[in-house]
């Protein structure tokens, strides 16, 4: 009973993380991000991927 629970535990775990990871930028913004506090690039529109606990969208732009 306790492994089925670690497992869900578990599981819960990697897919809050896999759902902090990727980011979709919507069309008409950018994302300005952030790499331990100092600017690293700017996203546009497509799929991109966040390093946890080091890299942050500091900044969304709307293009409109």
């Amino acid at each position: 009973m306790i492994t089925i629970i670690l497992l869900v535990a578990a599981i819960l775990i990697v897919g809050a993380l896999l759902a902090y990871i990727i980011r979709i930028v919507p069309q008409a913004t950018s994302y300005v991000v952030e790499r331990l506090g100092a600017y690293h690039s700017t996203w546009t529109t497509g799929i991109h991927f966040v390093i946890p606990f080091i890299d942050r969208i500091a900044n969304k732009v709307t293009l409109k």
